[in-house]
């Protein structure tokens, strides 16, 4: 199956196979002067010029990734995975799977990568908690099973969490939108060990609550909108947080 690039959004489009082979050749590539073979080999079209220079930041950023994260929405609808490289050139590469038979490539300014971040996961303003000082313990298997790959397990679990937040949201609101969001980061630190960090929120109608672990509990905890914001994109390492990859 053929890759359709759009230049001008800066996009390729394919199955979920094609895109995956794609993103690997592009990640292996170490000399510009490939570029144009390896995406004709791979099915790219229109034909990739020798001089594409956004398909070549896109080759620099794979190859030379600072940081790498992951964003995974789950909800009634299904589950959406994202996989994001922050290359060393500033270019952040987009790789999402919306399902077997469509998934993209995209690119993007590293400054962006927030704001992109927020669009991806449809972010949205939401209510003041009802009950803010509060905080609601939840199973940890019901957590896990919001994001499963078959619907009635993600249902199942969900009326198990929407009961625990009786009295914290608008019911049927919620149950036509609700929506788990888990961000995980992972980088090499200045020290050259291996880090990462990780965040869960959930979104139930207009009401966000944060995912807080203590000892061998789980826990709820309703915040304002913004909260749940900075706790998505708050994975993100500082600029002296990270070792260099080229040294």
């Amino acid at each position: 199956m053929s890759i359709a690039y759009d230049h001008a959004a800066g996009t390729l489009r394919g199955d979920a196979r094609a895109i995956e082979d794609l993103r690997s050749r592009l990640q292996g590539l170490r000399d510009p002067s490939q570029l144009a073979a390896a995406m004709q080999e791979v099915g790219v079209t229109p034909p990739v010029t020798e001089d594409d220079q956004f398909l070549d930041a896109v080759r620099v950023a794979l190859g030379t990734p600072i940081f790498t994260v992951e964003l995974t929405v789950s909800g009634p609808g299904g589950e959406h995975r994202h996989v994001i490289d922050a290359g060393i050139n500033a270019a952040a590469v987009r790789w999402s799977i919306a399902r077997p038979d469509l998934a993209e490539l995209s690119a993007s300014p590293f400054p962006l990568l927030p704001g992109g971040m927020a669009r991806l996961v449809r972010f949205r303003p939401g209510d003041f908690p009802l009950h803010p000082d509060a905080s609601v313990a939840v199973p940890r298997d019901a957590v896990v099973a919001l994001a499963a790959e078959t619907k009635d397990e993600r249902i199942a679990a969900w009326e198990t969490v929407r009961d625990l937040l009786e009295g914290h949201i608008d019911v049927e609101q919620a149950d036509a939108s609700w929506q788990l969001v888990r961000s995980y980061c992972r980088w090499v630190a200045v020290d050259g060990e291996a880090a990462e960090d990780m965040s869960v929120h959930l979104r139930a109608g207009d009401h966000y609550f944060v995912l807080v672990e203590a000892e061998d509990s789980l826990s709820l905890v309703p915040v304002p909108s913004v909260t749940a914001f900075e706790t998505m994109v708050r994975v993100l390492p500082g600029s002296d947080e990270v070792k260099d990859p080229r040294n």
